[in-house]
């Protein structure tokens, strides 16, 4: 079972009618191999079919979808006991968290670092056939600076900007962000709605890294607006020794712009309790989690996924090696 406190949370923004409930409906029709509790502002809107499963004291109709998805709504006003009751009645591995069309992302962020709940990413979906009138809106504007992952929908409509002219509006607003156009294949769910901890082999005896390179590909067919596969790579590193924690997070925060995401557990030398750490897009989180204390193991494991992997693997792994403390 997950650790209540250490399940992450997605957020999928976007302005009103941007289509954040499709996008929302694709993840759970597909699934992405974990078991992901989807919390939606009017499960009626979502419209799909599944096994209707107990409901929350603070929850209305729960829906259990055939891709091992749940669907459901929470009570707001009780918002941290909801989320704890989920956890505790469905054990999922991933929370995604649809917010309200005029709502920016910011304040529900900081809501879930109050409650200690690790941010996962923060997703807005970019309404491409509206974009000036999104973009002239204050709240609009902010959904797009605030995301690590920008979604631009409705390239498939005559009225569209197409993809080219909206990633250069979206790249004034933010430059960090990776852009995922849509309609959202099975790859791109489970880089936007990403895995949680690294479940690599269990590693060697001894003080060497272990480091396994594996491709992440899909095939999409061209046709009009569709963007090009995504074409993923990603390397795991794994060490049975103690990390010095301010190397390690200077690796962490100065990773490559090809590298799009970064999660483990690691053991820092001093330290009592091991740190969950999470990069998304350049944003660095790292926080102690003592939860993981039995599972954590003596060093650390960490996985990256990105594109151009030769370009920069052979570098991070050597500044990670780098970080191995000399001592215990």
């Amino acid at each position: 079972m997950t650790g209540r406190a250490t399940v992450p949370v997605d957020i999928v923004g976007g302005f009103l009618g941007s289509g954040k409930t499709t996008l929302l409906r694709r993840l759970l029709e597909q699934g992405t191999g974990e078991r992901v509790a989807v919390v939606v502002n009017e499960l009626g809107e979502i419209g799909i079919d599944g096994l209707v499963v107990g409901g929350l004291g603070f929850g209305e109709r729960m829906v259990e979808l055939s891709s091992g998805c749940i669907c459901c709504q929470l009570d707001t006003v009780h918002f941290e006991i909801a989320l704890n009751e989920l956890c505790d009645d469905v054990d999922p591995d991933r929370i995604v968290i649809e917010t309200s069309g005029v709502a920016g992302p910011g304040t529900l962020a900081r809501r879930l670092a109050d409650l200690g709940r690790p941010l996962g990413s923060v997703i807005t979906v970019a309404d491409t056939a509206n974009l000036d009138r999104v973009l002239a809106e204050p709240i609009g504007a902010a959904q797009i600076a605030a995301a690590d992952f920008l979604v631009p929908s409705k390239l498939d409509l005559p009225e569209t900007r197409g993809l080219a002219a909206t990633e250069a509006r979206l790249r004034v607003l933010n430059s960090r962000a990776l852009i995922v156009p849509g309609p959202v294949d099975q790859v791109g769910l489970r880089l936007l709605f990403g895995s949680g901890l690294p479940a690599g082999p269990a590693g060697r005896p001894g003080p060497a890294a272990e480091r396994l390179d594996r491709p992440v590909r899909a095939d999409r067919p061209a046709a009009g607006a569709a963007a090009p596969a995504l074409d993923l790579e990603s390397v795991s590193w794994r060490t049975d020794r103690p990390l010095e924690r301010r190397a390690m997070l200077q690796v962490l925060g100065a990773l490559p712009p090809a590298v799009y995401r970064a999660k483990g557990v690691v053991r820092y030398a001093g330290a009592s309790v091991p740190a969950l750490v999470n990069v998304t897009a350049g944003r660095l989180q790292s926080q102690w989690e003592p939860a993981l204390d039995d599972a954590a193991g003596p060093g650390g494991a960490l996985v990256f996924i990105g594109r151009d992997l030769p370009a920069w693997r052979d570098g991070l792994l050597a500044a990670l090696d780098a970080c191995v403390a000399s001592t215990v």
